[in-house]
């Protein structure tokens, strides 16, 4: 299966809905479906923890049992009904699986206490992070790696189509190997998405003498799709004090970002807005930056993503601590919910599938990104300053283009230069 047309859109169950269920999302996803989505992924959805509990209901990322289902949410057979309507529209179900750490009063500590990671004193703890709600696990014995497969089987079989991983970077190779040769013998495809950690925490890790994995490691055991994380910390920097230092690191980290990732059946998803990042209408909702941020976040080669909200400007980004319920009747989402459709239906495109790889060329003050592709080469400007900035000649090649976002046409010879404000998708005409 290739991802590289998809979009996956991202559900907080708990905060979807004013119920907060999976039967209340049920009535939704026609909804979620309509906007063109392919993958619906479902923050975690297992029984929380109460230890060290953050927030009055806590974090989804404490897992207190991973076999049990939050009461809060439902049932396995709401969850399983849940799959089945989202089959039946055309849609598969991805759910987030948090293996580096459960809850600090988790079933495993009474049941297996030989699967947990201990200090130099015989402590359960965390290796790095100060994380007071969770304890980390060990893969040092097999056993622990048996149990989390199993688990996994289990979503399979109530309907689950694949599973996005908690800082996966942090999980040994050996058990995406092993999940690799357990899904081979399924005989199905199943989507595995990747939270790789930011380079420096990955580094730092490493440091201390404990495992970070690689994209490329994480690829050939079979992961499909990869977060952006290595890149997004300098585009963060950009965004809250525009230097062109920020956005020249931001290229070159893209660059090696797609380049550590083999060509084919692996992406990078520019999922720049999720539960762990703030909304990118907060950068100045229906502004030119939020629309730059949105057009590009599709432009780039691998499947687009939404945070549910997303579509309609939200600015608030959830606690995943505490109720905290998404406004869907916040004003001005209209305006943002066209150009987000209209974006969609740009990732959907068949040529989309044949894009090779992003380029991200230099240019002062500008992101500009260059798809190319067996049957499709366009190139995307964009301007995440709140200053109209000027796109050098010859940058792009002199000829006639459409901006596929405006249907404008576009004429460029070896002179010219264009002021960007507005996000700009060229093709040749």
């Amino acid at each position: 299966m290739d991802y590289g047309n998809q979009l996956i859109y991202q559900v907080f169950v708990r905060n979807h809905t004013k119920e907060g269920t999976f039967a209340a999302l049920i009535p939704d996803l026609k909804r979620i479906k309509a906007l063109g989505t392919d993958i619906l992924y479902l923050l975690p959805i297992a029984k929380i923890g109460k230890k060290g509990r953050k927030g009055h209901l806590g974090s989804p990322y404490a897992i207190e049992d991973y076999r049990a289902i939050n009461p809060l949410l439902g049932t396995w057979e709401d969850f399983s009904l849940l799959c089945k309507e989202a089959h039946a529209l055309g849609m598969k179900v991805m759910v987030d699986q948090v293996f580096n750490h459960t809850s600090r009063d988790a079933t495993l500590l009474s049941t297996h206490p030989e699967f947990y990671w201990k200090d130099k004193n015989g402590n359960f703890g965390n290796k790095v992070g100060d994380w007071a709600d969770v304890y980390d696990l060990d893969y040092r014995d097999p056993l622990l790696t048996e149990y989390l497969l199993d688990t996994l089987d289990m979503y399979l079989d109530q309907g689950a189509d694949g599973f996005r991983f908690d800082v996966a970077s942090l999980i040994p190779i050996s058990f995406f190997k092993a999940l690799k040769e357990r899904l081979r013998k399924r005989k199905n495809e199943v989507i595995l998405l990747a939270e790789c950690i930011e380079s420096h925490f990955a580094l730092y890790t490493r440091s201390l003498g404990y495992n970070a994995c690689a994209n490329g490691e994480l690829a050939e055991a079979g992961v499909q799709l990869f977060y952006c994380y290595s890149s997004l910390p300098f585009l963060k920097e950009y965004l809250e004090n525009p230097k062109e230092t920020s956005l020249e690191a931001y290229r070159a980290s893209c660059l090696l970002e797609e380049a550590a990732l083999p060509q084919k059946g692996a992406y990078v998803v520019r999922a720049l807005e999720n539960h762990d990042q703030v909304r990118l209408a907060s950068y100045g909702k229906g502004t030119s930056v939020h629309y730059n941020l949105l057009a590009y976040s599709f432009f780039t080669k691998g499947p687009a993503f939404l945070y549910a909200g997303e579509e309609i400007g939200l600015t608030h980004r959830p606690s995943l601590f505490d109720e905290d319920k998404l406004n869907w009747e916040e004003e001005g989402g209209e305006p943002i919910f066209t150009f987000v459709k209209k974006l969609i239906s740009l990732k959907k495109r068949d040529e989309t599938l044949s894009i090779s790889t992003t380029l991200f060329p230099k240019v002062e003050n500008l992101l500009v990104c260059e798809n190319v592709g067996n049957t499709i080469h366009e190139w995307g400007i964009f301007n995440f300053s709140k200053e109209r900035q000027i796109l050098p000649s010859g940058i792009i090649p002199p000829g006639k283009y459409k901006n596929l976002l405006t249907d404008e046409v576009v004429l460029l010879n070896k002179e010219t230069t264009l002021e960007v404000e507005q996000p700009l998708w060229l093709t040749s005409l």
